[in-house]
């Protein structure tokens, strides 16, 4: 098949807007069952149903059973990164291409939390993750390599050994940019990202939000990115 027909599949699968609703919560980068997925998007569970074998065709989301149980994630990081892509486009569409206007669009009280931090396919987003990835970057925790992606230096892995999960090897492409949907600069993805976020979430320096992706930093997190990073 070329190239045209897919690209409309693809387009038209994520248009619909219950979809488009279900990928949108999908980029938290956690698994959901149906019926969560199903109650986020208001709609019956025999419908949810169709519509995520639709994505898990084409491919745009992935199932993973377990016992009883099917949870359901987005396919890849491919497939976050476009979705973030077409949330800047709708920006420009909704006249976020204005600089004024799309700082009036994130500061509306139901987006202030989103823009300060959120978790895009289970990394660090928003103001916060753009900061982390700055401050890493001028410490020299983090460095970058010649073929687009970064290492974590010796002094990294010191400073940050809280956060790092027993046994990762930070190796490899672990590491990478990724443009912010509100800020329009880059924050840190991949593996360790990951981890990284799972460890704040997991010690209790970000609260996660049961409704969205947005991120609630705790006291705790406060004063921990305070002293680990300068941050906040």
């Amino acid at each position: 098949m070329s190239a045209e027909p897919r690209l409309a599949r693809v387009a038209a699968a994520i248009a619909d807007p219950t979809r488009a609703r279900t990928l949108a919560r999908l980029l938290d980068g956690r698994l959901h069952t149906a019926g969560e997925l199903a109650a986020h998007a208001g709609v019956s569970a025999a419908t949810m149903s169709a519509h995520l074998k639709l994505l898990v065709d084409e491919g745009l989301a992935r199932v993973r059973p377990q016992g009883r149980h099917r949870y359901f994630g987005l396919a890849d990081g491919d497939v976050a990164h476009a979705l973030e892509a077409l949330l800047r486009v709708a920006d420009r569409r909704d006249g976020g291409d204005e600089p004024a206007a799309d700082l009036r669009r994130w500061q509306r009280p139901a987006m202030r939390g989103l823009r300060h931090a959120r978790s895009c396919y289970g990394h660090l987003a928003g103001e916060l993750g753009v900061q982390w990835r700055e401050t890493l970057l001028a410490r020299a925790w983090v460095k970058a390599a010649p073929d687009g992606r970064y290492e974590l230096s010796e002094a990294g892995r010191e400073a940050l050994a809280e956060l790092m999960p027993e046994g990762f090897a930070a190796t490899g492409r672990v590491l990478y940019d990724c443009v912010d949907w509100s800020e329009r600069r880059d924050h840190f993805a991949g593996p360790l990202a990951v981890a990284w976020l799972d460890a704040m979430v997991d010690k209790g320096w970000l609260r996660r939000s049961a409704a969205s992706r947005e991120l609630a930093l705790t006291p705790v997190g406060t004063l921990k990115l305070k002293a680990c990073a300068d941050l906040v």
